[in-house]
């Protein structure tokens, strides 16, 4: 099959299923939202389920399986199934060695590492995290394998098992919701062992439909020589993952400083700003990658040029005018969504101002990930670290001096900026590393739809002012009218603005959907 045509049907596989299980999440974010609010139980669950997140985000999404994959490619490539699938399973097998160790070790050292990471919190509120945090523990298993999983699957070509994955977690967790929350009500120990219990259950589904590709006899090796390879690149990439949670780690600290309920509205925030991204940014950077490497291995650089110049403007395309509609509509939005029960006009207040600065760096956080991904195809073991020291360095400076003066804002903010850092550095380093012909020109695509996204964004507010001196008597038909009403503003204006602007990118997603549509 054509590489373009497979692409253009995996990308809309993965964001579909990316949105379903979006569109699910809210349902259960509403949930839990009206049972439990921004409260200090909410603080403390959200905390807990961060550190095996992290972790997974530290061992396998931004080291392992960034690694695996292009090595995994080029092993089959030169040296057949057999080799690549023995540096899998032996890579697979350390991997779950080390879960085994750290399990008991996290969870002994768990009351200081809660200390630590919420200097903040009230003593019962941290004893409830650190019991919260033990008990999701093993989802490690999970956490530490699913991107080395889902890496295989990738290298085949199977976007479908991730999009299941996705899918899955989404629904499994909505139903555990109904019977541990709703039903036994076991408030926040109900959930979260609801959702260990849903993370090992898609642990056996990824091991059985990654295992159907292996139709060769490969030998496990704790000294497999590919496995070592591998592991002299890991140290960089180890280091920007670390750091990227550093700062995490740093801004929940800080936050946890502004009272009960700060964190929990964080996460909720946080919880929006990362939907547009997952969607989009996650299906468009899974689906660029094998041919990337691939081209980049084989000293393609014009068409790995061409290949990440695409990928990247379509991010920046559908993320840019997402995050100015979430950064000028979140109060109405969440208003919508959220304020009911336990959640009340405060948190909708504090959420919408961590969801205001986090989306502000929608477009560049797509950005960072197509570079994420990418990296490794270079070999580089500088690069990584560049990046990421310089990138963390500038969110945690700027959330330092950002948090007395905007509070929830001002960390988001600072958390967006890191990112534009993140994002610039490298695009210049892969243009260079490229030999890029093209890069002054996918510049000025750049600025053109950022210019039409910030076109977009004012419209949209001046929309939902005008509509909150029209309306005033009816609280939920003024947030549902000013979200809609703005959003369709908005959208409207960033089409004109761009094809005034000639945003090539997209007059030619305009071509495409003309062509398809059968009313054009």
């Amino acid at each position: 099959m054509n590489p373009l045509s497979w692409l253009r049907r995996a990308t809309p596989l993965l964001a579909l299923a990316n949105a379903s299980a979006m569109i699910l999440q809210f349902f259960t974010t509403i949930l839990i939202a009206r049972a439990f609010g921004a409260t200090a139980q909410m603080d403390a669950y959200t905390l807990a389920i961060s550190i095996p997140e992290s972790l997974q985000y530290v061992l396998m999404l931004a080291t392992l399986s960034i690694v695996f994959t292009p090595m995994f490619i080029e092993a089959r490539a030169q040296h057949g199934e057999s080799a690549a699938w023995s540096m899998a399973l032996s890579l697979l097998g350390w991997v779950l060695g080390a879960v085994m160790i750290a399990l008991p070790l996290l969870a002994w050292a768990m009351p200081w590492l809660m200390a630590w990471l919420a200097p903040g919190f009230a003593p019962d509120t941290r004893a409830l995290a650190v019991e919260l945090a033990r008990l999701i523990l093993p989802s490690l298993f999970y956490y530490a394998t699913a991107g080395l999983l889902l890496g295989i699957c990738f290298a085949y070509r199977d976007f479908a098992t991730a999009a299941l994955n996705t899918f899955l977690v989404a629904l499994l967790n909505l139903g555990a919701f109904f019977i541990f929350v709703l039903w036994w009500e076991q408030g926040v120990r109900g959930m979260m062992f609801g959702r260990l219990l849903v993370l090992l259950i898609l642990e056996v589904f990824l091991l059985a439909r990654t295992l159907r590709w292996k139709r060769v006899t490969a030998k496990i090796a704790l000294r497999q020589p590919r496995v070592w390879n591998l592991m002299t690149y890991l140290p960089p990439y180890m280091f920007g993952a670390l750091s990227g949670q550093l700062e995490l780690i740093v801004n929940r600290a800080l936050i946890s400083t502004l009272g009960a309920g700060s964190v929990a509205a964080w996460g909720y925030g946080q919880r929006l700003a990362e939907i547009p991204l997952a969607v989009l940014g996650g299906a468009i950077g899974a689906t660029y990658l094998p041919d990337f490497a691939t081209q980049v291995a084989q000293d393609q650089h014009t068409q790995a040029s061409a290949q990440w110049n695409r990928a990247a403007l379509r991010v920046t395309l559908w993320l840019a005018p997402i995050a100015a509609l979430l950064a000028t509509l979140g109060a109405p939005l969440i208003a919508l969504l959220f304020q009911r029960g336990a959640f009340d006009a405060a948190a909708t207040q504090r959420s919408a101002f961590v969801l205001a600065g986090l989306a502000l760096g929608l477009p560049w956080r797509g950005v960072g990930g197509l570079i994420a991904r990418g990296l490794p195809a270079f070999k580089s073991r500088r690069l990584p670290l560049l990046l990421s020291a310089i990138a963390s360095g500038v969110s945690i400076a700027l959330a330092f001096a950002l948090l007395g003066v905007w509070g929830v804002f001002g960390v988001a903010l600072a958390a967006s900026l890191g990112d534009l850092v993140f994002a610039g550095v490298g695009a210049r380093e892969f243009w260079r590393r490229l030999r890029a012909t093209d890069a002054r020109a996918t510049r000025q695509e750049f600025f053109k739809i950022l210019l039409a996204a910030a076109l977009a964004g004012g419209g949209s507010l001046g929309c939902a002012l005008w509509l909150q001196t029209m309306i005033t008597n009816n609280e939920i038909a003024l947030w549902l009218l000013q979200t809609l009403g703005g959003g369709l503003m908005g959208l409207a204006l960033f089409c004109a603005a761009g094809f005034l602007l000639r945003v090539a990118s997209l007059r030619a997603a305009w071509r495409h959907i003309a062509a398809r549509a059968p009313f054009c």
